[in-house]
């Protein structure tokens, strides 16, 4: 049970007026929590220095209210959905009986007697609060009855699109309901939040996981009366002028991870303003997503000769793919790789997403002039072996790159293309030389993820026709033999049949047939027949062996290979 500061002080001193607790154990807490005074009854507890039975016994005393222990089986389901969902979940206060005397409430938590007012407005009946113990409140309050009456009386659509009632508004913590937000994503293994306000004050927020994006219906109802406020609390954690509305706003924010041995997670945010309000978007950046390169999900084979590449002294490699598509994670995996003591690396970042101790990073800045541009040329009087520029945008930093990677440094960067042949013809078409491209350009990476296939859920997949898997490439011999899987969906992947993400790479060497080519102006196709006589294999062959494999499936080859090209 989380308590305010407040809540758990008062309950502390109540112990020791009432003799429950000496006062010198009262001190020694109280000082060992320091300035987290929402901490002391936990630690209390801990302790051994009371009980749960003394605490309720204390509050029943002292306010009043009866003490009692309620059995679920005993909450009738027309209880059950007489307060809204969010409100008995958030504020566990358990309504279990109707009687002469009005609608009664369970409670642990006194200062929830605040909401006696608002809850006799809503359900216009009198209030009678009893309390009882906190494991008796959170176990009531876990139960899935409370959902299951909420489904009964909302649809999902309604749930989506209408907002919470208004009984609610000012009643729900806003420091507690955002960090709710974060640690419901964090369990859940999120990449980016999303909170969002449309016509009507209809809200909600979604969550993207393995890079599809899902409403999240119960927290969406929490914000709908609270919205304004949730974004002034995030805005003040973020660094961000909470005045200015009208501009968008770039801020970060740390978060604790409770899952997870409350390791920190940077947040990036940002705001913009729409019409209806100003708009949240956060990105989750865990210092676990800096993984090592054999993580990464390249095969062994292809592996090599990455590791070839960014090991040379010299040299361009770049990483190519849509937004989202996991170029940040190859890279900062190659830069986790090459760290040493013996390396100056150095990197212009926009913005810095993974702090990496050993490494200078700086953050971009246009504003002020601190672009890609202005860092790579001050990066060179800097003595660097190792170069990662954020992202190749123009043709002065491509041009700063290439001179980089020609005079003895090893130059990391991304670019925005389909695939790793078209990444040699938009070097041309920002106007590099040939001649130079072939100098300078050691590798490229282009890349995708696709969710994988849940291995606890996983079955056969008899759904997709002969046509379909010709149509992506599969010969008639191999469509003969070919076995599909899918997920049937369970409580692992939360139905979806999905869990985790699938690096699908080509690698494409810079051999000396290829620079021939390159340096002829050979076309695309060309340059792609030539790659391929060399080994090269493209994204979509990658991606056909890890449908035979049983990774993927074929819905999502369509969704991350054939409908990006």
């Amino acid at each position: 049970m989380e308590l305010s500061p407040a809540a758990s002080e008062k309950i502390a001193s109540l112990l020791a007026s009432n003799g429950l607790l000496s006062r010198d154990r009262l001190t020694k807490i109280t000082t060992q929590c320091g300035t987290n005074k929402g901490k002391i009854v936990d630690e209390l507890l801990k302790k051994n220095f009371t009980t749960e039975e003394d605490i309720a016994k204390v509050i029943s005393r002292n306010f009043s209210i009866k003490q009692v222990t309620v059995n679920i089986d005993s909450i009738k389901p027309d209880i059950a959905k007489i307060l809204p969902l969010e409100f008995i979940i958030k504020e566990k206060v358990i309504p279990y009986a109707i009687e002469a005397g009005g609608l009664k409430l369970l409670i642990a938590d006194p200062s929830k007697l605040i909401h006696a007012a608002k809850i006799k407005s809503f359900t216009k009946k009198n209030v009678v609060f009893t309390v009882s113990t906190f494991s008796n409140i959170d176990e009531l309050a876990a139960n899935k009855m409370w959902e299951m009456a909420a489904k009964k009386t909302t649809t999902p659509q309604q749930v989506q699109k209408k907002p919470v009632q208004n009984f609610a508004k000012g009643t729900v913590n806003v420091v507690s309901m955002v960090d709710r937000i974060f640690q419901d994503s964090l369990k859940d293994g999120t990449s980016d939040i999303h909170l969002e306000i449309f016509k009507d004050n209809v809200c909600q927020v979604r969550f993207r996981n393995d890079g599809i994006m899902k409403i999240q219906e119960e927290l969406s109802n929490m914000i709908a009366s609270n919205y304004i406020a949730a974004v002034t609390r995030l805005k003040i954690m973020a660094g961000c002028d909470i005045s200015e509305q009208r501009l968008p706003q770039d801020g970060a924010i740390t978060v604790k991870d409770q899952s997870n041995n409350n390791i920190d997670v940077d947040v990036r945010f940002n705001t913009v303003p729409t019409k209806f309000g100003e708009r949240i978007c956060m990105r989750l950046l865990r210092s676990t997503n800096v993984i090592g390169l054999d993580k990464i999900g390249i095969p062994m084979s292809e592996l090599n000769k990455f590791i070839k590449a960014i090991e040379s002294p010299q040299g361009m490699v770049l990483v190519t793919g849509p937004t989202g598509s996991g170029k940040t994670t190859t890279l900062y995996a190659a830069l986790a790789h090459l760290n040493e003591p013996e390396k100056n690396i150095l990197t212009a970042e926009d913005p810095v997403e993974y702090t990496m101790e050993g490494i200078g990073q700086i953050q971009a800045n246009e504003g002020i002039g601190l672009t890609f541009a202005s860092i790579l040329r001050a990066f060179l009087r800097q003595d660097p072996e190792v170069i990662l520029v954020g992202e190749i945008r123009d043709k002065e930093t491509v041009d700063i790159a290439i001179k980089a990677a020609l005079t003895g440094h090893l130059l990391l960067s991304t670019l925005h293309t389909k695939d790793a042949v078209q990444t040699i013809i938009r070097l041309t078409n920002m106007g590099v030389p040939n001649f130079m491209i072939a100098g300078a350009l050691n590798t490229v990476v282009a890349q995708r993820l696709a969710r994988k296939i849940c291995d606890n859920c996983k079955t056969e997949d008899t759904s997709v026709s002969k046509d379909q898997l010709k149509d992506i490439g599969f010969g008639l011999t191999e469509i003969e033999t070919l076995k599909l899987s899918k997920g049937k969906g369970c409580d692992k992947c939360n139905g979806t049949g999905y869990k985790g993400r699938q690096g699908i790479y080509e690698i494409l060497e810079v051999n000396s047939a290829l620079a021939a080519a390159i340096i002829e102006g050979k076309r695309a196709p060309e340059l792609l027949e030539i790659a391929k006589e060399n080994g090269f294999k493209t994204m979509d062959q990658v991606a056909r062996d890890h449908i035979k494999n049983g990774v993927i499936t074929y819905e999502e080859f369509v969704r991350t290979i054939s409908m990006q090209n």
